[in-house]
């Protein structure tokens, strides 16, 4: 009797592990348009090698990536509609690069000190932070 509950038990979590995981994929890709449509552009086949991959020890089959593909599918004609395939929306879409160390550097400009426009631009006009401080005492002691 005991082989038989733990046997239950292990279905069981398997079972629950699976579907945990299938909604965190699920989710996780439909709620990324690029990976979402990336997905739907690769096609079935290419998703079922993928998603074997990803789900390996899992209780998932052919039939139930298919299923998931169907999914992927589904989603891209309801957010896209049907005028154009996912390839060419993949295609469509506009990639931000991260910013370069140039664009990064000049960001920082105004607010640094060691520039004399930052120097102006935190301590006032003449860049000094001795006349900023002159003029705070002035004004606490009107």
């Amino acid at each position: 009797m005991l082989l038989k509950t733990n046997a239950i038990s292990r279905q069981e979590k398997l079972k629950a592990d699976t579907l945990f995981a299938v909604n965190n994929l699920m989710s996780g890709i439909a709620g990324h348009t690029p990976t979402l449509l990336a997905v739907v552009a690769g096609g079935p086949m290419e998703w079922r090698n993928r998603c074997q991959e990803v789900t390996k020890g899992l209780a998932i089959d052919e039939r139930i990536a298919d299923h998931i593909f169907a999914f992927f599918c589904d989603q891209v004609r309801k957010k896209f509609g049907q005028e154009r395939t996912a390839g060419q929306l993949l295609d469509s879409l506009e990639v931000h690069a991260p910013p370069t160390k140039k664009e990064i550097a000049e960001s920082w400009k105004v607010e640094s000190a060691s520039s004399e426009e930052g120097r102006r631009h935190l301590y006032g006009r003449d860049g000094h932070p001795e006349e900023l401080i002159k003029q705070l005492a002035d004004q606490d002691l009107h």
